[in-house]
């Protein structure tokens, strides 16, 4: 038997329920794909937003029931006859089937293999879990959505979540002058990070000032997408999260001279091989703040609704 999480209605944290099932076999894999025990299962914004009947939800990807989750990182238990390169007893983090449902939040997972990577040795288990869906978002923002370069300004709002610690790290990786907007008590640990500035977004005084001195500006707080757009210069470049992004904000960038793009992060092995590769050399490890047992779904998601959270929130089995 295995303990998964099972959504049967759309509402507040109570409706993660906990439930007991048979454990999945080799039996029951696919020829491409991988049976995972997992070990730990990230805990994402868009998680919470599915959970509420938005989000993935929203977009048809989800119906009830379902197991809610995506980031998963954990070992090899089985292979199907056709998954190539991954073995039993392989530590493999990956993003399942993202955007449809990928059943993270479980024991035992199965994904396809091409969703798997091997997971780098100095990643911990939870780190590995806290990693892809965070990671990959940032590389979208500064490597596809905009192709950030040396000696650019990037402004990151909500640089202490868990993208946005991540888009520090990779910004600066890039080359970039990052400026970071979040709560002052976060300041130093971003620094150590690689911001070259670090601004309390409550400082409207310190944020009028940023007025067209960057060249890219990724927007991650509720709320900051108005001054993330005033700070972006003519002709830079001003990204937003998702779908949800909506029309109004790229008319005003557009008569702004700023172009605006909206980043729609998915499974895609490419770039989930590209951030491991910087996570295995340590210039993109995640930090992760609180760790809660699967059996205390509800209370994580909790947790990420306060708001404010350093980095990211996982799941540990």
């Amino acid at each position: 038997m295995a303990i998964r999480i099972i959504q049967r209605r759309f509402g507040g944290p109570e409706t993660l329920e906990v439930v007991e099932v048979e454990s999945p076999t080799a039996s029951d894999l696919g020829p491409d794909e991988v049976l995972v025990a997992a070990a730990a299962a990230g805990v994402n914004p868009i998680d919470v937003m599915t959970r509420t009947g938005g989000g993935m939800a929203a977009t048809g990807a989800i119906t009830l029931p379902f197991t809610p989750g995506w980031d998963v990182a954990g070992t090899v238990r089985a292979v199907g006859a056709g998954a190539t390169g991954l073995a039993p007893g392989q530590r493999v983090l990956g993003l399942a089937r993202f955007p449809r449902e990928g059943a993270a939040y479980a024991e035992r997972v199965i994904v396809p293999a091409a969703d798997l990577v091997p997971t780098p040795d100095i990643l911990t288990e939870e780190q590995a879990g806290a990693f892809p869906m965070a990671a990959m978002t940032a590389w979208q923002a500064f490597t596809d959505t905009a192709s950030v370069e040396a000696g650019q300004r990037v402004l990151i709002t909500g640089a202490g979540g868990g993208v946005g610690h991540l888009a520090v790290r990779l910004a600066r990786h890039l080359g970039a002058h990052v400026i970071a907007l979040a709560s002052e008590g976060k300041h130093a640990w971003l620094r150590e990070l690689g911001a070259g500035e670090t601004i309390d977004y409550r400082d409207a005084t310190a944020v009028s000032a940023l007025e067209g001195t960057a060249d890219v500006a990724l927007s991650l707080a509720a709320g900051s997408r108005d001054a993330a757009l005033r700070a972006v210069r003519p002709s830079g470049v001003l990204i937003g999260l998702g779908a949800g992004a909506g029309t109004e904000i790229a008319a005003q960038a557009e008569g702004a001279g700023v172009r605006y793009a909206a980043t729609h992060v998915h499974t895609q092995r490419e770039w989930l091989e590209r951030v491991v590769a910087l996570a295995a050399s340590g210039d993109l490890v995640p930090h992760v703040s609180a760790s809660f047992a699967l059996t205390e779904a509800a209370a994580a998601h909790r947790a990420l609704e306060q708001g404010h959270t350093t980095g990211k929130i996982v799941l540990t089995c």
